[in-house]
Formats: structure tokens, sequence, C-alpha cells
């Protein structure tokens, strides 16, 4: 079966350059869903549209830079970072994020064609994969749906972003530390909030699937 055209965003404040790399990806056969400019109309068209690959400019002219909006758009879509430079506490900040990896402006197209090559071999994947849990639960990533034996079992946002962690973790510990800093980003959680997400996911499973490890973070028995 032929893969679908991948769908992509593309997120620089540059509008010439967006446009520019807007044409060139479109010359490539990729769908280019569309260009923005700001954080606001990124967010948009992420709600409106299935995006499989994000360009992110990192240095975007705005209070929030490209790896922090990216965080807070708690999407499937992978991300390749445009930059103008890359340093070493740029990819500290990048690297919990997974990113494909990065452009330096000006960009090289030989670059561009073979990370977009890459991503459309990840976007089918990820497309096409469920995650076999334990106790008979399977989690679509396409779809971001849990069911057990079939059966959709409802989670909210939060939820499902702090199963897709702990599935990511395989079967390793996710500190607290790391559940606020991806889940919470625009406002720091209360003393409880993140127990009580944690009781919810643990709500919808098993409750021997969710293990606490002492006081430090939990993890996923799948």
């Amino acid at each position: 079966m032929k893969n679908k055209i991948m769908n992509i965003l593309i997120v620089e404040d540059e509008s010439l350059l967006a446009l520019e790399l807007a044409n060139t990806i479109s010359e490539m056969g990729y769908n280019v869903i569309e260009y923005v400019t700001t954080p606001q109309k990124a967010k948009e068209v992420c709600q409106k549209h299935d995006i499989d690959l994000i360009i992110m400019d990192i240095n975007l002219d705005n209070k929030l830079n490209g790896i922090e909006l990216y965080k807070e758009l708690h999407t499937q879509a992978k991300v390749l970072y445009l930059t103008s430079y890359v340093d070493e506490e740029t990819i500290a900040q990048a690297i919990n994020t997974q990113p494909l990896g990065y452009l330096v402006k000006p960009y090289n197209e030989a670059e561009l064609s073979a990370l977009l090559k890459l991503a459309e071999i990840k976007a089918h994947t990820i497309e096409t994969q469920t995650v076999q849990l334990a106790y008979g639960y399977e989690f679509d990533i396409k779809s971001e749906r849990l069911f057990q034996d079939g059966k959709h079992i409802k989670l909210g946002k939060k939820s499902v972003a702090l199963l897709k962690m702990l599935i990511e973790a395989k079967g390793n510990v996710v500190s607290f530390e790391e559940i606020e800093q991806n889940l919470y980003t625009e406002t720091p959680p209360s003393s409880s909030s993140i127990r009580t997400l944690i009781y919810r996911l643990r709500s919808s499973l098993k409750s021997d699937m969710i293990e606490n490890e002492l006081q430090y973070g939990v993890r996923l028995i799948m």
C-alpha cells in the first residue's frame, strides 16, 4: 500500500524564508499544509489539521521560542528545527523533544531532502503502530486512543500525554520533574496536580500497571 503524502507545517517568523521553504518542500512532493509566522497561528493549524512534521524555527521573534512552542502543541507530529546556529545549550533544551534533526540557515536542499525522507518513514511507522500493553490493553499511537480488548477507554489530554511518556520510557522510571517540565509548560502545577494526574491514569488501567518509585517518579509495567 502506498504511503500517504506527508503533511508539513512550517513555523518561521521570516515570511519570505517561510515561503521559499514551502515552495522547495512542495516541489519535492510533500504537502505543505501552511506556513505561519506566530505561535498562535501554529496552534490553530495543529488543532485543525493532521500534521506529520513541523519545521520549527527555534529563534522565533516572540517570548516563546520554538522548542517551548513545540512542547505546548502536545502534538504527535515530529519536529525538525530550523536555526541560525546550533549551540550546546540549545541542543540540551531540544533533546527532550526528540527532534529529527537541525537545519542550519541557510539550509542545504540535499540535507533537507534527506531529513524529509527520514520523517516520512517515521510518520508511516507511527501511522500503523499499536503498542501492546499488559492485561489486554493497547495504545493506538496515531489516534492517541487506549483500548482494552477492543473497547475504547476514554482519557483526558494530559492523561494521554502522561501515558505516551510512560510508554516511550519502555519500563524505565519517568521522574516527577520530567512530567512537570513536559506536561505543565504554561503554569507550574500545584503540589497535588501531578499526583491527581497519575491517580486518574491509574484508575483507567489496572492499578498495578503504574508503579511508584519512592518519591522520584513512576513507571509503566508493560
